[in-house]
């Protein structure tokens, strides 16, 4: 074959192939419509198909889905997410269209919008600030999309710092709203920063028949937030050698408790009553006033299960080591050391016009009861600011200072994780603290967070009190609500959702 014959031959292939190579191209960019427009079709399986073959293209239909994603359905925004997502960190290009995706009305599309931009890791960091506010998107999935590509983009900026105004500003207008639309009646919140009591405000009544005032005086019920004070005073009776967290409690004070194993009894101590594992229920049948027989459930030490009953029982040891009532003790011990006037373990005379009244779910006033008898699992009354004292000094502790109830190394002890709890759910919190598993510690609950613990406590009485406590030991900062109606959990919970932390 001749150079002549040779260059032709070579013409012809590479204008063959040119022409072919353009008619698939072509080819492609129709199909890639078409799959496109497959996006607005009602049925899912469609979506899916069209989603799969566009990922198997790949790369070159980044630009025609970035188009899409902006498309007034939403269903086709979705998709385009979805595809984008799938074919990251490829085609870069979308990640400023992605960000924008961020503030999408659709979760849907701001969910994979941010999964998406993750994969792009430090590539992706003009989505920081909308990921960020992604943090407390009213959405959960959001969230945590939200979280995961933040950790891939810029871990140290999950660590929000919040803003005070804001969150009180937020307090101040949800709360009244609540209190009508809860038949909530009254409400007392007391906000701690940087180990420091900067806030504290009262709403509503504290009897709604008698019309009085909720004020930085009334006492309320703590319920089951009783149950972390108690723990206080039992850690002061470990630090002193007085108790040993892993020695029997019956070596202190034998139980006739009701089990299949009779040496269970012998195997409770003081460490799985604190973090609610000692095998007793939450109650016995006829209480605990009746003395009747106390069940074990289960082999003390392996699992978890709620119970005021076990704290009840710890009190008694306490009582029989100091030779004091549980109330005598916590005066003398906490409460007159913190200078705590208002916060007893029983009811007295001179409390009786600081004391709030329960309501109902309806707001309808509940008959009073006074506590003439301690129980470290429910009877605490005590202010906002002054359970926020307690809270303080335990967040305190590492301050250096040898004046404080509980030294740092205790508390620390008090604050490890025990057991984790898989029987309760998170608290559902945005920001900085999404939830991401669930412990006990030695007197209170925990949530692992994306930033670190958050260490807290509810409560709930028959008597128509709720309550929420919550603290956070790497932040120095903290929450306390008291409410005297039925429905404030409710109130509570809608709270934490909005403001988180601090």
């Amino acid at each position: 074959m001749t150079k002549q014959t040779s260059l032709i031959f070579l013409i012809i292939i590479i204008t063959i192939s040119s022409s072919f190579s353009q008619d698939v191209k072509d080819f492609d960019i129709e199909r890639v419509k078409s799959l496109i427009n497959q996006f607005s079709d009602k049925d899912p399986w469609v979506n899916g198909d069209a989603i799969n073959e566009l990922v198997l293209i790949g790369e070159p239909v980044v630009d025609y889905l970035i188009e899409s994603l902006q498309n007034k359905d939403d269903n086709v925004r979705w998709c385009s997410a979805i595809t984008l997502e799938k074919i990251s960190p490829l085609g870069k290009q979308s990640i400023p269209f992605l960000t924008g995706a961020l503030k999408d009305k659709y979760a849907n599309v701001r969910w994979c919008s941010a999964l998406a931009l993750g994969k792009y890791g430090k590539d992706a960091g003009i989505a920081v600030t909308e990921l960020q506010n992604l943090l407390f998107d009213n959405d959960y999935d959001v969230r945590w999309a939200a979280y995961i590509s933040l950790s891939k983009i810029d871990k140290p900026s999950l660590n929000i710092i919040p803003d005070l105004s804001e969150k009180i500003r937020i307090i101040e207008n949800l709360i009244p709203k609540l209190i009508t639309e809860l038949n909530v009646p009254g409400v007392s919140i007391s906000l701690i920063l940087n180990k420091e009591l900067v806030y504290s405000e009262n709403f509503g009544f504290a009897d709604a028949d008698k019309k009085s005032t909720v004020n930085e005086s009334t006492m309320f019920e703590a319920c089951s937030m009783s149950k972390p004070v108690f723990a206080l005073l039992v850690f002061h009776l470990v630090e002193e050698g007085i108790l040993d967290l892993d020695k029997p409690l019956s070596n202190y004070l034998p139980e006739q408790f009701v089990s299949d194993d009779d040496k269970y009894s012998g195997q409770i101590t003081a460490r799985m009553i604190l973090s609610h594992t000692s095998g007793m229920p939450n109650w016995r049948k006829g209480d605990e006033e009746r003395n009747s027989p106390v069940p074990l459930y289960f082999k003390p030490g392996t699992r978890f299960y709620y119970s005021g009953e076990g704290i009840y029982y710890l009190q008694r040891v306490i009582e029989k080591i100091t030779n004091q009532s549980l109330e005598f003790y916590a005066k003398k011990n906490l409460f007159d050391k913190l200078g705590l006037t208002s916060t007893s373990f029983v009811w007295e005379e001179r409390f009786d016009k600081q004391i709030a009244v329960g309501h109902d779910a309806e707001g309808k006033r509940n008959e009073r009861k006074r506590y003439l008898h301690s129980n470290a699992a429910y009877t605490l009354y005590t202010t906002s600011n002054e359970y926020s004292k307690i809270i303080l000094e335990i967040l305190k502790a590492d301050d250096g200072s040898s004046k404080h109830f509980l030294s740092e190394k205790i508390i620390n002890e008090m604050l490890k994780h025990q057991v984790r709890v898989d029987t309760r759910e998170v608290i559902d919190r945005p920001g900085r603290n999404i939830g991401l598993f669930a412990f006990r510690n030695l007197g209170w609950a925990v949530d692992s967070t994306i930033t670190g613990d958050v260490v807290y406590h509810s409560g709930a009485n028959q008597t128509g009190f709720r309550c929420y406590s919550q603290f956070s030991p790497k932040d120095g900062s903290g929450i306390v609500i008291m409410t005297n109606g039925e429905n404030g959990s409710k109130l509570w919970q809608r709270i934490i959702k909005e403001i988180g932390d601090l």
